[in-house]
Order: C-alpha cells, then structure tokens, then sequence
C-alpha cells in the first residue's frame, strides 16, 4: 500500500495535457516561471496587442500548475515593456528584468516586489551602453554565492553577459560572448560551466535563422558555437540543466506548416542529442522556458490562436525522460534491470559485460563513486533519502539512465 499511494502521488505530479495560464482575445507571450519560496509557481508575460505596446502581467499557482489565478497588471507604462527575466532572491524578494522603451531606444529596467503583485521600480540597468544603443532580451541568473549573471543582446553587435557580485552593481566590461546573437539565453551547470544558447543568422533569407550554443568556464572566454539546428528557420532556445544532469535546450522550429517546440540535450555541451519534438499542433509553438524540480519539466511557452494578434500562455508539467537516448541505446536499457524498484535497503542493477554505474540526485549531482564490475552491480540504498534518483548505466561508449525509487 505504501508504494501504491507514492506511485500515485507521482501520477499526480504530471499533466497529460497542457493547461493555460492566460488565455482569451489578448495577446500573450514572452513568459517566464519559477518556483516561489513560498511553494507557489509564478508567470511574468507580455501582454501586446500590437506587438509594439506591451504591458507585464504576473499569475501564480497554488496547486502545482493545475490552476492559475487571475493575471494582474505589474508593468505598465506607455512605451513597450518586454523579453523579461525573473528570480527570488534568499532575502525572499523578487527581481524583475524586462526591456523597454520608455525613455527611446530600448534599455534593460529593472524593478522588485515582495509578494509579486506589487512592484517598486528602478529605472535603467547601466551596463556601460549609451542610450543610443538598443539592448533588450535580459536573461539573469542567481548564483550559489548570490551574485547574479545576466546574458543580453545589443542590437546590431550581438549578445553580452554581465556579473553583478552579491549587493553590488552590474560590471560594464561589455563582454561579447555570441557575435550577432539574438535571444541569448544563459545557464550555469553544477559543475561550473556556464552555457548560452542564442539563434543567429544562417542564411540570406529573412527568415534564415538557427540555435548555437558556446560554453565558458568564466564568463569571459567563450568556446567556438557549436549548431544545435539546419533548418534555417528555429529560434527562441533556452538552456537549463536536467535532472539526470545534462545540459538541455528547448527551442522553436518551424517545419511546415508551423512553428513547434522541440529540445536537445549534451552531457558534454559537445555532443547532442537527435532532437525530441515537445509539441505537436497545425498553429505557431514559441518561446519556450523552463525549470526543472524532482525529475519533473515545468514548461511554459506561447501557443497561437491567431499569430499575429492572439497567443495564449500555455503550461505542461511533465517527468523528465530522455527519449532519444533510451531509443538509441534500446538494446542495452533492454538487458539493464534494476531490481527491487522502489528500493529499500539494496538495489540490484542487472547488466552484461563490462559496465559500469552512476547514481545521480534530481539535481543532477553525482551521489557516491561511479562502481564498475562485469556482471551484477549493487547500490546500497539504506542510509539515503527517499525519493527519485537516476541511475547512469554505461558500456562502452553507449549509455542509458533509469529511475530509481528509494522509499524506506
């Protein structure tokens, strides 16, 4: 019975089809979630008729994503707000980046609330530009020690990063990290390394454009790009670590006769993954972000009605598995077989030949060392914690994952 009811609470955690977080005639887009520390998930969007007029919106969820309250007005203003980022920070409160063009050109503001309803603005975010350059797309994140990372897009010269140390102010060394990048997305991986996707011109059309992703072990020397897509017509990635611990980017690609969400994974940020398609619709899927929690996607991206004037906020909430690698390496996840599973004290991991495993938490942190042997392996399982684990199970070159459920 014990096994059955957690079983279904992790039946429970998972959406089989997507729910909308605003819909209606309005315009909807450019969304952005997280997890509050006060459990509730949290939507920032643009709301933009005209795509030259928005205003910022926020909703929560208190019931996990199923439901969400109605959206209420945070940032409005005359000119175009939008292509904003948001985190909580451990004082609780919540800092918001968004573009916008009140003052002229676009620039990055910058604005705080304790309770995500109402807001203090900031002004400007100085990042060492002039107000004659255009820079929007901020993408920021918050670092183990505090200080914050910010990824952005000049128009005209392409995507920078920034550092701002913790109750400091945002350096003005103007790195370039992607030459003509736009919608420049950046993540830190556990081990350090940071990633940024961006999509960048591939081609002479005005529609030719791909993803590309570089890494950088410090913000300042950035790897050669490496292509995620050929299309010639995908855009909008963001990166984030998975919970097995790969580096996975979701994106835009259009095959005809629409735009859909689609997603790459690399354990490496070398070697990728086929890619996975997320969405399947006959009208536009695009902007696509996401966090990950307890081996679980939490996805938010804007879905069209009518293209141009009407796209809802849509949600998912979905268990993390890697489809294309379980596909690749099926006949080695055929003979692999851990057992008991849920697990107690003891986990036998049945494999052939010369192999060896590694266990890793949601998080994607390696637990213990990687244990090699030629037939059975054990994993002792009686002084972890319950919950969802993933065990690496690798021969050779090939490789595959399976969940483990400890529950004591």
């Amino acid at each position: 019975m014990k096994f059955l009811i957690i079983i279904l609470l992790i039946a429970e955690m998972l959406t089989a089809t997507p729910i909308i977080v605003s819909g209606g005639p309005e315009n909807d887009c450019e969304s952005w979630i997280a997890r509050l520390n006060d459990g509730r998930l949290m939507v920032i969007f643009d709301r933009n008729p005209d795509w030259a007029s928005g205003n910022l919106y926020v909703t929560f969820s208190g019931d996990n994503g199923n439901t969400w309250d109605s959206v209420h007005p945070i940032i409005t203003d005359q000119g175009d707000q939008a292509t904003l980022s948001f985190v909580q920070l451990p004082s609780d409160t919540i800092r918001l980046w968004y573009a916008s063009n009140e003052s002229g050109n676009y620039g990055i503001y910058t604005a705080y609330s304790i309770d995500g309803l109402n807001w203090i603005r900031q002004g400007r975010v100085q990042l060492g530009w002039t107000t004659s350059n255009i820079v929007f797309d901020p993408t920021v994140i918050l670092e183990s020690d505090s200080s914050l990372t910010i990824s952005y897009r000049v128009q005209g010269l392409g995507a920078y990063v920034a550092h701002c140390p913790y109750q400091g102010v945002w350096d003005t060394l103007r790195t370039l990290a992607g030459s003509q990048g736009y919608r420049p997305r950046i993540m830190k991986h556990s081990n350090g390394t940071y990633l940024l996707a961006y999509h960048r011109k591939s081609g002479t059309g005005s529609t030719n454009y791909d993803v590309f992703v570089r890494t950088s072990n410090d913000r300042i020397s950035w790897s050669d790009s490496i292509r995620l897509t050929t299309n010639l017509n995908s855009h909008d990635p963001f990166a984030n670590q998975a919970p097995d611990g790969s580096y996975l980017v979701y994106y835009a690609k259009y095959q005809s006769p629409a735009y859909n969400i689609y997603r790459r994974y690399s354990f490496d940020a070398i070697n990728w993954s086929p890619e996975e398609q997320i969405t399947n619709d006959l009208v536009y899927n695009t902007q696509p972000h996401f966090f990950t929690e307890a081996g679980n996607i939490f996805l938010v991206w804007t879905h069209a009605i009518v293209y141009e004037t009407n796209n809802d906020v849509y949600f998912e909430r979905s268990l993390y598995t890697s489809i294309t690698e379980s596909s690749l390496n099926s006949e080695l996840l055929s003979k692999a077989k851990i057992i008991p599973n849920p697990s107690v004290n003891r986990a036998r991991v049945i494999v052939n030949d010369d192999s060896e495993i590694t266990m890793y938490n949601v998080q994607g942190q390696k637990i213990g060392k990687t244990i090699k042997g030629k037939t059975d392996l054990y994993i002792n399982t009686a002084l972890m914690k319950n919950g969802i684990y993933f065990v690496q199970i690798k021969q050779g070159i090939t490789k595959t994952r399976q969940k483990l459920l400890i529950s004591h």
